[in-house]
C-alpha cells in the first residue's frame, strides 16, 4: 500500500495533465469517473498490460515505457477507426523514484496530448514493475471497422515499414544486455555496420530503436479508413500471427508476395536482405495497420498516404488460411514455424 508520502507523489506528478471537459463529469480523485460519450457514437473499450521483462526490457527509458503503454492501447483504437477519449492507467512500481516517475508521466502524457486523450484515473500500487492502461475511443456504428468485414478479391495493405521495431528491441536488449524473459529474440542473427545516417541525423541504429521505444498508434489513417477498408487490424504480433486473425475472422486466404513487404533502407542496411524480410514478417512489435481494400477502393486509399507509406502485399481469396510467395513461387520462411494454409 502507498505510504502518505508516496501518495503526495503521485497526485503531484500525475495531476499535470488535466481531464475537465464537457464530456468528464468526474475525473481523477474520486472513487470512480464519470463519462459522457458523444451523441450518436458508440464507446469502444481495449486494455493492455506491459511487464518489465516480458513486454520491454528492464532499464528502458521511463520516458519511453511510459509513450509505449499508451500507444499500444491507441493502436488498437486506430484498427477500428475510433478516435481516442479516455485512459485510466494502473502503475505498479518496486518504489516510488521521482525522476522514474516523472519520465514516466512525460512519456504518456506527451502522446495523450497528442491525441485528445485525457486520463481519467487509475491506480498506484507497489510492487514488479508492470503497467495496464485501458483506453476508451468513440465512433459512429457505421464508421467502426473490424476484422471480420474483407471479402475475396480485397487487396491486402499495410501502412508504414515492418520489421523496423523487432531490431531495435534486439539493439536493446544488446546494450541493456537483459533480453526478454519467455519471448524469442528477433531472427536477425547478423547485424551489420549501418553504413549511412537515418532520419533527423539519427545513425540507423538510433532509428530502429525509437521505432520500438516510441511507437506511432496511426490514429489518424485509421479514422480517415472508413467506408474504404472492408477490415483491419493492428500489427501487434507480427505479420504471420496477426494477419491469420484477421483472415479466420473473414473466413478467406491470404496470399502474400514477400518481395512486397514494405522494408525501409535502415531495416536492409542493418540485418541484410534475407534477415530483414524475416524480422518483417515475424518481428512484431510494429503497431502498423494491416487492413483489406477492395479494387474499386484503392484510389481512395491512395489519396491517404500523404507522408505515410502504404502498400499492397498481397490478396485476400475463398480459402483459408495464409500463403507466402516469393518471386510469384510458394515460400516457407526458414525458423519460423510458418506452414501453408495452418
Amino acid at each position: 500500500m502507498p505510504t502518505e508520502r508516496e501518495d503526495r507523489l503521485i497526485e503531484a506528478l500525475f495531476a499535470r495533465h488535466s481531464a475537465n471537459g464537457d464530456d468528464v463529469l468526474i475525473g481523477p480523485g474520486d472513487d470512480a469517473a464519470l463519462l459522457r460519450c458523444p451523441p450518436g457514437e458508440q464507446l469502444l473499450i481495449t486494455t493492455d498490460t506491459l511487464n518489465e521483462g516480458v513486454h520491454f526490457p528492464a532499464g528502458m527509458p521511463a520516458r519511453s515505457v511510459g509513450h509505449r503503454a499508451l500507444a499500444v492501447s491507441l493502436s488498437d483504437l486506430a484498427a477500428m477507426a475510433a478516435r481516442p477519449l479516455w485512459a485510466v492507467v494502473t502503475l505498479s512500481v518496486p518504489a516510488a523514484d521521482e525522476d522514474w516517475l516523472g519520465g514516466f508521466a512525460d512519456g504518456l502524457y506527451a502522446l495523450a496530448d497528442e491525441h485528445g486523450l485525457r486520463v481519467v484515473g487509475g491506480d498506484f500500487v507497489r510492487g514488479p514493475l508492470s503497467i495496464t492502461v485501458t483506453a476508451h475511443g468513440s465512433a459512429r456504428e457505421d464508421a467502426v471497422l473490424r476484422r471480420d468485414g474483407a471479402g475475396a478479391g480485397d487487396g491486402i495493405w499495410v501502412s508504414g515499414f515492418l520489421g523496423e521495431a523487432a531490431a531495435g528491441l534486439e539493439i536493446l536488449q544488446q546494450r541493456l544486455g537483459k533480453p526478454l524473459g519467455g519471448r524469442a529474440s528477433p531472427p536477425s542473427g547478423k547485424a551489420r555496420t549501418p553504413s549511412h545516417p537515418g532520419r533527423r541525423g539519427e545513425s540507423v541504429e538510433e532509428t530502429l530503436v525509437r521505432r520500438f521505444c516510441y511507437p506511432q498508434p496511426r490514429i489518424e489513417l485509421g479514422r480517415r479508413l472508413s467506408g474504404i477498408a472492408t477490415a483491419c487490424m493492428d500489427l501487434s504480433d507480427g505479420l504471420l500471427t496477426d494477419l491469420p486473425r484477421l483472415l479466420r475472422h473473414s473466413g478467406l486466404q491470404g496470399l502474400v508476395e514477400t518481395e512486397n513487404l514494405p522494408i525501409s533502407d535502415a531495416l536492409r542496411d542493418f540485418a541484410g536482405p534475407d534477415d530483414s524480410r524475416r524480422l518483417a514478417l515475424a518481428g512484431g512489435d510494429d503497431y502498423e495497420l494491416c487492413l483489406t481494400v477492395p479494387e474499386e477502393n484503392e484510389e481512395q486509399l491512395e489519396a491517404l498516404a500523404d507522408d505515410l507509406q502504404l502498400t499492397r502485399i498481397g490478396d485476400a481469396n475463398e480459402g483459408e488460411g495464409l500463403v507466402l510467395t516469393r518471386g510469384g513461387r510458394y515460400w516457407e520462411p526458414p525458423d519460423s514455424g510458418f506452414r501453408h494454409f495452418s
